[in-house]
C-alpha cells in the first residue's frame, strides 16, 4: 500500500512540474497631482512627457485600474512590466496633461476630492465642463478621494461617516455614476474609516507605499508611488527595483496559488502622496 501511495505521489510531482509556471509580475502605480505649476506636488509637462517616453521605450505597458484590480481579485499577477497612472486632487492643471495622455491613447485614473471639483468657487480645480470633457474619453476612470480631503478622516469616526456620505452623493452629481475606487487622503487610514468605506460600497482602496501591486496585494491596501518628483534615473530605479523584488519570489505553479511579494527597501522614493 505504501508503494502505491509513493507511486501516485511521484506521478503527482511529475504532473505538477509540467504545469505552467506563474510569472513573477507586478504593477507599479504612479501618482501625479498637478502639472506645470511651481509647487512641490507638481511636475512639468516636459518631465511628464519624458517619463511617458521612457515607459514606451522600455516596453512598459500602461494598463487601466480596472485591468489591475481584475487581476488581483482573481488571484493573478498583473501583466509583465505594467504600470497604472493615477492623478490625485482634481487640480485644473490636469487639463494640461490630458491632451498628452489622450494623444498616446493611455488609460489613467482621477481621484477627486468632491467638495472642490465642479465647484465654481474653486477655480483652481477641475470645473464641471472639464469633467464632462474628461468623461468623453473612454480610457479615464474616476475614483473618490473623500469630500473634504481632511486629515481628520482617519481619526474622527463621526466626521468620516458624514464625509463619506457627502462624497458619494456629490460624486454621483458631478460624475454621474458611483465608483468602487477610493484613495485615502494623505494615505491616512484607520480601522473604523476603512470599515465605513467598505460599507459605502468602496471595494478597492489605495494607500501610500513603495511596493508594487501583485496577486498577493490586499484590495483594500493597494500601494501607490509618488512620481511627480522622480527623475528618469529614479523612475528607472524604482521600476527595476519592483521587477527585481518580484523576481526574488520563488516561482510556483499557477495551481499552487499566487506569488508572495516582499517589501522593497525604501531608497529615495518620494513619499508625498496626498
Amino acid at each position: 500500500m505504501r508503494v502505491v501511495r509513493l507511486h501516485f505521489a511521484a506521478i503527482a510531482a511529475v504532473c505538477l512540474s509540467l504545469l505552467p509556471v506563474a510569472q513573477a509580475c507586478a504593477t507599479t502605480i504612479l501618482v501625479y497631482h498637478s502639472f506645470d505649476v511651481r509647487t512641490s506636488m507638481s511636475i512639468s509637462m516636459a518631465a511628464f512627457s519624458a517619463q511617458l517616453d521612457y515607459l514606451e521605450q522600455t516596453g512598459h505597458k500602461v494598463i487601466s485600474v480596472d485591468e489591475l484590480v481584475s487581476c488581483v481579485e482573481s488571484g493573478r499577477n498583473p501583466p509583465e512590466k505594467s504600470v497604472v497612472i493615477a492623478i490625485d486632487d482634481g487640480w485644473a492643471t490636469v487639463m494640461k496633461a490630458f491632451p498628452e495622455l489622450k494623444r498616446r491613447n493611455l488609460p489613467f485614473t482621477l481621484f477627486l476630492p468632491m467638495a472642490y471639483v465642479g465647484n465654481p468657487y474653486c477655480p483652481a480645480t477641475l470645473s464641471q465642463a472639464d469633467i464632462d470633457a474628461l468623461k468623453a474619453y473612454p480610457k479615464v476612470t474616476f475614483g473618490n478621494h473623500s469630500f473634504s480631503h481632511s486629515p481628520r478622516l482617519a481619526r474622527d469616526e463621526a466626521f468620516a461617516r458624514e464625509d463619506i456620505r457627502k462624497s458619494v452623493e456629490r460624486f454621483r452629481q458631478v460624475v454621474g455614476h458611483d465608483t468602487k475606487y477610493f484613495a485615502y487622503p494623505y494615505g491616512a487610514r484607520g480601522e473604523a474609516y476603512t470599515r465605513m468605506l467598505g460599507e459605502a460600497g468602496f471595494t478597492y482602496l489605495f494607500v501610500t507605499g513603495d511596493e508594487p501591486v501583485s496577486a498577493r496585494t490586499r484590495l483594500t491596501a493597494m500601494p501607490r508611488v509618488a512620481a511627480n518628483r522622480m527623475s528618469l534615473a529614479l523612475l528607472a530605479s524604482v521600476l527595476r527595483g519592483h521587477e527585481a523584488l518580484m523576481a526574488k519570489a520563488q516561482p510556483v505553479p499557477e495551481a499552487a496559488g499566487p506569488l508572495l511579494s516582499a517589501t522593497p527597501p525604501a531608497g529615495t522614493i518620494p513619499r508625498n502622496v496626498e
